[in-house]
C-alpha cells in the first residue's frame, strides 16, 4: 500500500511540475542567429624607423561577427512593431527598461551573443526575470555588455501603486553587484612607478641607442627600441612602444586587478514611477527611477564606490520616454530617449524621425 501510494505521490508530482514547465514555457520562443559584416573601411596607417624605413602599420581587421542565441517571453507593448517572422536577439525591447509591461504575470529574457567587432572580441549576456502584480512587482537581471565594459546583476522588489489606468508609482529596495567602477589600478600603478616598469612585468625590453641627426659625429638626442619575450624587435621608438603594444599591457593588467577585487555588492532604495498612455492618434510611454541611498553589503570595502564618491548618497537613474504622434494620415513623428546613469557609467539612446504616407 505504501508503494503504491508513494508512486501516486510520484506521478501527480511529475504532472504538476510538467504542467507549470508548460504553463512558463507558453508563448515564449527560442531564437538563435548569426551575422557577419565587412568592418568599417580604415586609412593607411605607416611609420617611418630611424633607418628611414616606411612600414605599413595598419591594423589587419576581420570582418565582424555575432552570435546569438536565447529564449524569450515578453508581451510587445501596443505601440511596438509586430515582430517580423523570426527573432535574431537585436529587438529593441521597451518594456524591458520600464518598470511595468504590456501585461501582468511572468515575462523573462535569457540572451548570450558572442563576436568581434572591429577587431575586438566580446561577449554579452542578459538574463532577466519579473513578474508584475497589482501591487508589488519584483525583477531579477544580469547583465553584461562586453563592448561597454558594463557589468552588473540586480535583484529589485518593490511594492506598487497604480493611480488610474495609467499612472503607477514603486518603491522599495534593489540589490546590485558590480565591478570596483571608479576605481582604475593603471592610474594608482602609475602614481609611484614609471610606466615601463609594467612592460617589464611584461616580458617587454627596452634597448637605449642615440641618433645622430646632423651627421657631426655628436648625439643630438636619443631614444629606445622595443623587443618582446622572444626577443624580437617590435617597436623602434618609445612613442611607436606606447601608440602600439602598451595599450594591450594596460587594458590585461586592468582586467587582472580588476577580477582579483571581485564583484561588490549595493543595497540601494529605489523610487520609480511610470506612465503609459496609448491610443492609435498618439501615444506616451515614459518610466524614470532614482537610486537616492545606497549601502555597501558585501566585497571588499575599500573598493566600493562609496569609498571613491566619499559619501553614500550619490544618486543613480535612469529614464526613457518614448513618444509616436500620427498628425494626420499622412504625417507621423516618433521620438525615443532613454539615458542611464549607473555609478560611473552614463548611457544614451536617442532616435528620433518623421514619417510621410505618400
Amino acid at each position: 500500500m505504501r508503494k503504491i501510494l508513494l508512486l501516486l505521490i510520484v506521478l501527480f508530482s511529475t504532472s504538476l511540475n510538467a504542467q507549470i514547465v508548460k504553463k512558463i514555457l507558453k508563448y515564449s520562443t527560442v531564437f538563435g542567429s548569426y551575422t557577419e559584416s565587412s568592418p568599417l573601411t580604415q586609412t593607411s596607417q605607416y611609420f617611418v624607423t630611424q633607418a628611414g624605413d616606411l612600414v605599413d602599420v595598419t591594423p589587419e581587421q576581420s570582418n565582424d561577427y555575432m552570435v546569438t542565441f536565447g529564449i524569450r517571453k515578453i508581451a510587445r507593448m501596443d505601440y511596438e512593431n509586430k515582430a517580423e517572422k523570426f527573432y535574431d536577439g537585436t529587438e529593441s525591447l521597451s518594456s524591458l527598461n520600464s518598470n511595468i509591461g504590456a501585461i501582468k504575470g511572468l515575462e523573462y529574457l535569457f540572451q548570450y551573443s558572442k563576436g568581434s567587432q572591429q577587431n575586438r572580441e566580446f561577449q554579452s549576456q542578459r538574463y532577466f526575470i519579473r513578474y508584475i502584480a497589482n501591487y508589488w512587482v519584483a525583477k531579477v537581471e544580469l547583465q553584461q555588455n562586453g563592448l561597454i565594459n558594463l557589468d552588473y546583476k540586480t535583484a529589485d522588489l518593490r511594492l506598487r501603486l497604480p493611480i488610474g489606468k495609467k499612472f503607477s508609482v514603486s518603491a522599495g529596495a534593489a540589490v546590485r553587484t558590480h565591478q570596483p567602477y571608479g576605481y582604475s589600478p593603471i592610474a594608482t600603478y602609475l602614481e609611484d612607478l614609471p610606466w615601463w616598469d609594467l612592460a617589464y612585468e611584461y616580458g617587454f625590453q627596452d634597448n637605449y641607442y642615440g641618433i645622430d641627426s646632423d651627421n657631426d659625429g655628436e648625439l643630438d638626442s636619443n631614444d629606445w627600441w622595443w623587443s618582446n619575450e622572444e626577443g624580437e624587435r617590435i617597436a623602434d621608438t618609445d612613442l611607436d612602444f606606447r601608440r602600439n603594444d602598451y595599450e594591450d599591457i594596460v587594458n590585461d593588467y586592468n582586467e587582472t586587478e580588476l577580477n582579483a577585487i571581485g564583484q561588490l555588492g549595493t543595497l540601494s532604495a529605489v523610487i520609480g514611477a511610470d506612465y503609459y498612455h496609448f491610443r492609435d492618434k498618439w501615444w506616451i510611454h515614459s518610466w524614470g527611477n532614482i537610486f537616492p541611498k545606497h549601502k555597501h553589503i558585501f566585497g571588499d570595502e575599500a573598493y566600493s564606490y562609496e569609498t571613491f564618491t566619499g559619501k553614500d548618497d550619490w544618486v543613480d537613474f535612469n529614464y526613457g520616454l518614448i513618444f509616436g504622434w500620427n498628425i494626420n494620415k499622412s504625417i507621423g513623428i516618433f521620438t525615443e530617449y532613454e539615458k542611464t546613469k549607473f555609478w560611473d557609467k552614463n548611457l544614451v539612446f536617442l532616435k528620433a524621425g518623421i514619417n510621410f504616407r505618400l
